[in-house]
């Protein structure tokens, strides 16, 4: 792996976001206490915001300008850069949709909780899309 100080950044950025979203669930196990459930929506509020920055800063513009050497790949190479991207945005879409259950409903209402069944699976697809997204970076798909 080259020396890519961009690249490794954005992942380590990217690998604090998770460990946020990690964080973010033992709030949520005590939830005794109003500030705990503030704690757990606010600890997913800034791993989406980590991430969607990541992604404009540098994902979007790397992917605009090696379309052509992304389209030149192997089938294999070029899959595993379609699937990053396929379950990086599903993980965006999915965290949004939960984040904006929880920031347009009173705390009291615990609007956060008619999504609980989608937190998982965001998380698991937000984790796949990291390790995918760390392979290519990694192994210099592109």
């Amino acid at each position: 792996m080259a020396f890519d100080l961009d690249g490794n950044i954005i992942s380590v950025i990217q690998v604090a976001a998770l460990i946020l979203l990690t964080i973010g669930v033992y709030p949520y196990r005590i939830r005794l206490k109003t500030r705990n459930l503030i704690m757990h929506g606010s600890l997913s509020i800034l791993a989406l915001a980590l991430n969607i920055s990541t992604v404009f800063y540098a994902m979007i513009p790397v992917f605009a300008s090696e379309m052509a050497t992304i389209n030149a790949l192997p089938v294999f190479q070029s899959s595993i850069i379609w699937l990053h991207l396929a379950t990086g945005l599903a993980a965006i879409i999915m965290g949004f949709a939960i984040v904006i259950s929880w920031v347009t409903h009173p705390l009291g209402e615990l609007g956060c909780s008619k999504t609980w069944r989608l937190m998982i699976p965001t998380f698991v697809v937000w984790a796949f899309a990291l390790v995918l997204g760390l392979a290519i970076h990694i192994f210099e798909i592109i």
